[in-house]
This record gives structure tokens, C-alpha cells and sequence, in this order.
């Protein structure tokens, strides 16, 4: 996705120190989309989506919360890294590097970590942070938030409370929900089998016979969709926040 920042007199609202909310026109200063009108100015980066994203959380389909945004600037980082954090560390400055272990620190080498924050309480309370952040946005099975909750309705809606409910018992009893919680997506994602594998039904795993996209649920909500879209979508909200 871009960010962009509306343009007053043809220049950006990033580069101002300040603005008059009626020079707006009614227009939002940030956005995120995927494509910019020309009022906006792309000001897409590392640097400028940690400073503006927190804000825009929620006001774009596809940037529904926390990981939506992480998901962005891992995008930036891995590229500006050529896909090897380690040994193109030095691609970043000092500010995308600290940015880089707030935003994706399982990612980041601990020896990196540890020589560019060096106050181990400082660190401890980032991964403490990104912990909770990520945390919050997959949401809680006990709790009923985050990507878990728009899961759990959107597939109430699809099959109905008698079969959502079988599967959700399907879920619980593996643990999948709770690994998920954890960080743990699928076989794919994270080298381990995860929820992704059972909506799924992959194959050479435990459920490529049994998963959801192998069962006959009828649709209920009228929209013709198959158990292969329903499994589809519902990947997409628990992988890449999209709903």
C-alpha cells in the first residue's frame, strides 16, 4: 500500500510545520491506499509510515490494525535489505534499524538487536511491546478480539452457528487457535502445522483430507461462494488482516 499526504498549495502536509484544518477541503492530511489521487503526494517509506501509521490504523480496508501496518514496513525494510537482513543490516540507517526491531524483531539478528539497543531494560520492553502488539491484533479465542473475532463471525455468517461451531471445536481441540495467539500461522508461514493448514486442507499435512476447504458446509448468506473462498478468505484476515 502507499501513504500519502494531502498537498496545500501543491506542497505536502509532512513537510509543514503546521496547517489550517479548512486548507484541508475536507480531506484527511494522511491516507493509506493503493493508489493515490493527485492531491496526494506518495510519501511512502520506512521512516514515514512509523511515523504516521499508528494514526491511520483502521481507516483502510486491508490497514485494519497493528500487523497491517507491520506488514507494510516489513515490505520496505526486506526490500531495501534485498531479502537478507543480516548481511545488508547496513542498508538501513540508524532509524530504520531501530524501526526494524520495533516492528519486526523476531526477524532481526539478536547479536544486531542487542549492539544497536544496548540498555537490555530498553530492549526487554521493546519485545515486551512488539509481544503485545501482535498479540493484540491476532485478538484472543478466550476474549473473542482482533483477527479472531472477524474470523469467528464471518464464518458464523457463511455456514451457519450448527457447523461453525463443529469447526471451531475442530480448532480448539487441536490448540490451533491458542498457536495462532502465538505467532504460529501454518506449515508455510512459519514451518510448523498451524490454523492456515486446517482452513487449507494442505496437502502432506494432518488435515489435507478433513481440512475446512474439504467439507461440504452449505453457504447460507446467498453469495454462492465454496468452502475453497470461505477457506481462502478466511486466511486472508488471520494472515494479512483483510476484511
Amino acid at each position: 500500500m502507499k501513504l500519502g499526504a494531502y498537498k496545500i498549495n501543491n506542497v505536502a502536509v509532512s513537510v509543514t510545520e503546521s496547517y489550517n484544518v479548512e486548507d484541508l477541503n475536507g480531506n484527511v492530511p494522511y491516507k493509506v491506499a493503493s493508489t493515490l489521487s493527485s492531491d496526494y503526494e506518495d510519501i511512502t517509506s520506512i521512516e514515514n509510515f512509523s511515523r504516521f501509521g499508528l494514526s491511520l490504523i483502521g481507516s483502510a480496508t486491508a490497514f485494519k490494525d497493528w500487523k497491517c501496518l507491520q506488514r507494510e514496513i516489513k515490505a520496505l525494510i526486506m526490500s531495501k535489505v534485498n531479502n537478507d537482513i543480516d548481511a545488508n543490516w547496513n542498508n538501513l540507517n540508524s532509524n530504520e534499524k531501530l524501526i526494524a526491531c520495533n516492528y519486526m524483531l523476531s526477524k532481526v539478528p539478536g547479536a544486531k538487536f542487542a549492539a544497536l539497543v544496548t540498555d537490555a531494560t530498553e530492549r526487554m520492553n521493546i519485545a515486551i511491546q512488539f509481544d503485545f502488539n501482535n498479540r493484540q491484533a491476532r485478538g484472543s479465542w478466550s476474549n473473542v478480539t482482533g483477527r479472531i473475532q472477524i474470523l469467528r463471525v464471518y464464518l458464523f455468517e457463511k455456514i451457519g452457528a450448527t457447523n461453525a461451531l463443529e469447526v471451531f471445536y475442530d480448532v480448539v481441540k487441536d490448540g490451533l487457535l491458542e498457536l495462532y495467539e502465538g505467532g504460529v500461522e501454518g506449515t508455510i508461514e512459519d514451518g510448523n502445522l498451524g490454523i492456515n493448514d486446517f482452513l487449507l486442507a494442505r496437502s502432506g499435512t494432518f488435515y489435507s483430507s478433513d481440512g475446512l476447504k474439504e467439507r461440504n458446509y452449505p453457504i447460507v448468506d446467498g453469495s454462492g461462494d465454496d468452502m475453497e473462498t470461505v477457506a481462502n478468505a478466511m486466511v486472508n484476515i488471520l494472515s494479512n488482516g483483510i476484511y
